[in-house]
């Protein structure tokens, strides 16, 4: 029987999700599953431009 797999889970800090894989309450299938539905935000990113030793 297949586990219900939270979307909500990838809210939270990148290193608790490492967690739950590495302690297997979570699956690299079902994590690569729930990054595959997330949407493309690409077209609402800013840049912002950065120069170093700006004194």
């Amino acid at each position: 029987m297949p586990r219900k797999i939270n979307s909500e889970l990838l809210k939270t800090d990148r290193r608790i999700i490492s967690r739950k894989v590495l302690i297997g309450e979570l699956s690299e299938k079902d994590l690569s599953t729930l990054l595959k539905k997330l949407p493309d935000m690409a077209d609402n990113a800013e840049e912002i431009p950065f120069q170093a030793n700006e004194k």
